[in-house]
């Protein structure tokens, strides 16, 4: 399976401000495509947000998040794309939110479980970070 969609960025847990910095990021390097995950949205999988016109649903849903975790995951963006877009947040945002690539795994995971390995991730990497082998 292909990752069909187009290049999309998909953001959890932005203010309206910070939603507009990763926006502003992704179009200069020409990413157009950008979907908002909402609490309500953590068990459905990400083919299907991908897939799915969400306006109807966001504009109905709640704008708090339950989660004190900002994601962004990338679809189908070039390596210099992601790197490009990192180097911009790293210079506006006051911190740098969880990022991850979507890949042919994780795609049919829901947002809720892979949120869920990436903290675990996270955890681990902070755990271990003095540690030499």
């Amino acid at each position: 399976m292909s990752l069909q969609n187009s290049k999309t960025i998909l953001m959890y847990g932005f203010s309206k401000n910070d939603e507009k910095i990763v926006k502003g990021a992704g179009r200069q390097f020409n990413v157009d495509g950008f979907k908002i995950i909402k609490d309500h949205m953590t068990e459905m999988k990400i083919k299907d947000i991908l897939s799915g016109d969400l306006e109807k649903e966001l504009r109905e849903q709640d704008t708090g998040y339950f989660l004190n975790e900002k994601v962004i995951l990338f679809n189908n963006l070039t390596d210099r794309q992601i790197s490009g877009i990192m180097r911009e947040l790293k210079v506006k945002m006051n911190s740098m939110p969880i990022l991850a690539v979507v890949t042919k795994t994780s795609i049919n995971w829901s947002f809720g479980y892979l949120l869920s390995h990436l903290l675990q991730e996270r955890a681990w990497f902070e755990k271990n970070k003095g540690i030499s082998t």
